[in-house]
C-alpha cells in the first residue's frame, strides 16, 4: 500500500509538470505571435522603422520551450516538434537583432559623450587664450574655481578644477566673468549642433536584411494549426472560446 500511495504521488507530480509545460510554452506562444505581428508592423515600404524597433520591449526573457521540450517530445508528432523548434529559432534571431540595435544605440550614446566632453576642454583651453589679459584678483580666482559644475563622479570637475589652477599660475590675469561668457556661448552653440538631429544616425542595413529574411520565414511556419499546438493545449487543460 505504501509503494503503490508512493507511485500515485510520482504520477500525480508528473502529470502536473506536463500540464505546467504544457501551459507555459502555449502562452509564451500566443504571446510571442502577438509581438512578432507588432514587429511586422515596423516595415513599410520605406524599410524598417529602426526607432520603433529599438524601443520595443525584448521578446522573451526565458525560452519556455527549450526549458521543458523534454517533458513534451513523447507527447507530440515529429512534424510539431520540428515546426516549435523553427518557431523559437526565428524568435531568438529576431530578438538577436534587436539587441544588436540596441547595443550600437548605447554606444552612439556614448560616442557622442565624449565628443561633448573633449569638445569641452577645447573651448576651456581656446578661452583662457581669449581672455588672458583680463585682470582679476585672488579673491576672484578662488571664486572662479569654486564655481566649477560639479558632476555626477566628480571627476570632471576636478578635471576641470586643476587645469584651470595650472592655468592660472601661469598667468594670473584672467577675466573670470568673461572666461565664463565666451566658454558658455561656445559650449552652447555646440550643444545646439548636436541637438539638432542633423547628424547621419548610422544602423547596419544587415539588421533590416536578417530581420525580413527570418519575418519571411516565420510567415510560412505552421503553429496554431499542428496537431502538437492542439495536444499542448488539452494538457495544459486550456479551453478554446
Amino acid at each position: 500500500m505504501v509503494g503503490s500511495f508512493a507511485l500515485l504521488i510520482y504520477i500525480f507530480q508528473e502529470r502536473n509538470k506536463i500540464k505546467n509545460a504544457a501551459s507555459l510554452v502555449i502562452l509564451q506562444i500566443d504571446e510571442l505571435q502577438t509581438r512578432v505581428q507588432e514587429i511586422q508592423s515596423y516595415i513599410t515600404d520605406q524599410g524598417l522603422n529602426f526607432s520603433a524597433f529599438y524601443e520595443s520591449l525584448p521578446l522573451m526573457d526565458e525560452n519556455y520551450w527549450s526549458e521543458y521540450k523534454h517533458l513534451l517530445i513523447r507527447k507530440i508528432d515529429n512534424k510539431s516538434y520540428d515546426n516549435f523548434n523553427k518557431f523559437y529559432q526565428y524568435i531568438a534571431c529576431m530578438q538577436e537583432q534587436q539587441e544588436l540595435l540596441r547595443n550600437l544605440q548605447k554606444n552612439n550614446f556614448f560616442v557622442l559623450q565624449n565628443m561633448l566632453s573633449n569638445a569641452e576642454y577645447t573651448f576651456i583651453l581656446e578661452t583662457f587664450k581669449e581672455v588672458d589679459n583680463s585682470i582679476v584678483t585672488s579673491a576672484q580666482l578662488h571664486e572662479l574655481l569654486n564655481s566649477i559644475p560639479k558632476s555626477e563622479d566628480g571627476n570632471s570637475a576636478q578635471t576641470f578644477s586643476n587645469l584651470i589652477e595650472q592655468l592660472c599660475q601661469r598667468n594670473p590675469n584672467i577675466d573670470a566673468d568673461r572666461f565664463w561668457t565666451v566658454y558658455r556661448n561656445k559650449r552652447d552653440r555646440f550643444r545646439a549642433v548636436i541637438d539638432s538631429n542633423e547628424l547621419i544616425p548610422y544602423t547596419p542595413l544587415q539588421i533590416s536584411i536578417t530581420l525580413k529574411a527570418v519575418l519571411e520565414q516565420y510567415k510560412l511556419l505552421e503553429i496554431l494549426g499542428t496537431e502538437g499546438y492542439r495536444k499542448l493545449r488539452k494538457l495544459a487543460k486550456m479551453i478554446d472560446k
